[in-house]
C-alpha cells in the first residue's frame, strides 16, 4: 500500500455553517487512479484516544499509526496552501505530538 492524503473541503450547510469542514481521506496511489475507487479510510480527529481503536485507520495502520499520520500531515502541510487548511493539519500535527508534564514540588507546571 501506497498511502497518500486527500483533503476534501466541505461546503458549509445549514448544520454546519459557523464551521468549515475540512475531511482527511486516505487514499491507496498504488489502487486504481480515481478516488473514491482508491479510497482506505478516513484520517481520525483524535489518534490517541479510546474509541480510535475501533477506527478503520487504526485497524489498518496498527502500531504504525502515529508514524503514518505524521508523514501524511507533514507531505500535506508542505503542498497546501490555504491558510484553513494549513491550520487544521498543524493542529493535527500538534495532537500527535507527546505532552510532557514537569513536576515540582508545588505540583504540575
Amino acid at each position: 500500500m501506497n498511502p497518500q492524503l486527500r483533503i476534501l473541503k466541505c461546503k458549509p450547510t445549514k448544520d454546519n455553517a459557523l464551521k468549515r469542514l475540512i475531511r482527511f481521506a486516505i487514499i491507496d496511489k498504488d489502487a486504481q487512479r480515481e478516488y473514491p475507487a482508491n479510497f482506505v479510510c478516513i484520517l481520525p480527529q483524535h489518534l490517541n484516544a479510546a474509541t480510535t481503536e475501533a477506527s478503520v485507520f487504526a485497524k489498518t495502520f496498527r502500531e504504525n499509526r502515529a508514524f503514518v499520520a505524521k508523514k501524511l500531515l507533514t507531505d500535506a502541510l508542505q503542498l497546501e496552501h490555504d491558510p484553513h487548511v494549513r491550520k487544521e493539519i498543524e493542529a493535527r500535527l500538534r495532537q500527535l505530538e507527546p505532552k510532557y508534564r514537569w513536576q515540582t514540588k508545588s505540583g504540575p507546571i
